[in-house]
């Protein structure tokens, strides 16, 4: 069987929401990847044209003052958001990729091979991944004459400062779609593709410690870093620019494993709940949720990411209220909008991710909730199993998130502001709480047209 021949049954489109879950994924990382690192070229562009000061002998204006230390929290915010875009990209290849499953069966029940039906699979995914990252350039130019309007404590950007350069665009097409493809390929081993597989619905779920371990290593590195770091390079050239680095590295890494070390939570949590559960909605939540703790995970990664994010500004409160001089009264003014713009980006991601990963997750579980409607369950029964299997992994988060954030922030952290910052982050693990809820809200109706579906 050749590949040219397989092409059409694996690469047709089958419409409607499923399709259009994987490419609403790819604009939303796409778009925020282009203007998160749009934003930070714009800070390294001014930093670059600032002088040091207004005047041969006149003393530094607050621009320049603030600039520096500007162009630091502009490289912080980047290595907070650009790890969780990416992460949302590389799901929505997976989601693609699981969605076609049964086209990836049936050519293999008609003679494909595994490198065929791989070839189409990923072939698939690149396909939606250009279509959704050409969307996500749009979207970041449509969006990007309102960043003008923000106030950093300085003169306000300029269009052509925000955007990328030229070269950036296809540059970015380029990447977005590679790491689609990697993705894709990489997912393709925990994918099922063989026809009784498919009609099974059989996976094999594995967890390993390792996944703490590497979780608790990463913080306690960060950590050991910032204490240590000073001391080494206090007396090297360009010291400041390596603790950076090295900071930004660390601190990037230990994001990335929060999305390491949650699904192995989850399962653990998840097996112990479903041997004690005193309902039967938590049972049925409970044993999804160890059947298929990646999945239970992704739906609320996004919203897990926003708590570390909201947890790390809490900073940015600390550091605003120093100085009442003209450069203090401006940086902040650039910290209040730099952390709530990156806080505002963070919520879209978490909007995006969760939504997207909610929806395709009823869809996915169409199959078993016919089987449980037909059987007797009803709706509302079906309701509260699914609120208990989101429920679960959210607490989890929550607990993560707040870990992983005081991690990042407790070797800067004073006694005194210990409170204000607890309080900070309780508040937006508030309105994460009401951001999974309305997700959950959104896709409920959903829940009970798929129950009902050939009942």
């Amino acid at each position: 069987m050749s590949v040219l021949a397989a092409a059409p049954l694996v690469l047709r489109r089958h419409g409607g929401i499923a399709t259009a879950l994987p490419i609403i994924g790819f604009t939303a990382s796409t778009g925020i990847l282009a203007t998160v690192l749009g934003g930070l070229g714009a800070f390294l562009s001014r930093a670059a044209t600032v002088g040091t000061g207004s005047g041969a002998d006149g003393p530094p204006t607050p621009e320049a003052s603030n600039l520096s230390f500007l162009v630091i929290c502009a490289i912080v915010a980047t290595v907070l958001l650009v790890p969780s875009a990416m992460g949302l990209g590389s799901a929505a290849a997976k989601l693609s990729l699981a969605r076609r499953e049964k086209d990836l069966a049936a050519v293999r029940l008609v003679g494909g091979t595994s490198a065929q039906v791989g070839a189409l699979a990923v072939a698939d995914v690149l396909v939606q991944a250009m279509l959704g990252s050409v969307l996500g350039i749009v979207l970041h130019l449509a969006v990007t004459p309102a960043l003008t309007l923000l106030d950093f404590g300085m003169d306000r950007f300029t269009i052509g400062e925000l955007v990328m350069p030229l070269w950036g665009y296809p540059l970015l097409l380029f990447a977005t779609t590679l790491l689609a493809g990697i993705s894709a390929a990489i997912a393709l081993a925990g994918v099922v593709i063989s026809p009784l597989g498919v009609a099974r619905e059989s996976r094999i779920v594995r967890m390993s410690v390792v996944r703490l371990v590497v979780w608790a290593g990463l913080i306690l590195a960060f950590i050991g870093a910032l204490q240590f770091l000073p001391m080494l390079v206090g007396g090297v050239e360009n010291g400041m620019v390596v603790m950076i680095a090295v900071s930004a590295v660390l601190m990037a890494l230990v994001i990335g494993s929060v999305n390491i070390v949650g699904p192995f939570v989850v399962w653990v949590i998840a097996r112990i709940l479903a041997a004690l559960a005193p309902t039967p909605a938590l049972l049925v939540g409970a044993r999804r949720l160890a059947a298929d703790p990646r999945a239970g995970w992704r739906s609320v990664s996004g919203v897990t990411f926003a708590l570390v994010v909201a947890g790390f500004l809490t900073l940015t409160g600390m550091l605003g209220e120093q100085g009442d001089d003209a450069a203090g009264r401006a940086l902040a003014t650039a910290l209040d909008t730099g952390g709530l713009l990156t806080l505002g980006i963070a919520a879209v991601l978490a909007a995006v991710s969760t939504g997207v990963t909610q929806t395709a997750r009823v869809l996915d579980q169409g199959r078993v909730y016919r089987s449980q409607h037909v059987a007797g369950a009803p709706v509302v029964a079906l309701q509260r199993a699914r609120i208990a299997e989101i429920g679960i992994p959210l607490a989890l988060a929550g607990m993560i998130a707040g870990v992983s954030a005081a991690g990042l922030v407790a070797p800067v952290i004073s006694g005194g502001f210990v409170l204000e910052a607890v309080l900070s982050y309780l508040l937006a693990a508030v309105g994460a709480l009401g951001l999974v809820a309305l997700s959950v809200a959104a896709s409920a109706p959903l829940v009970g047209r798929v129950a009902r579906a050939g009942a």
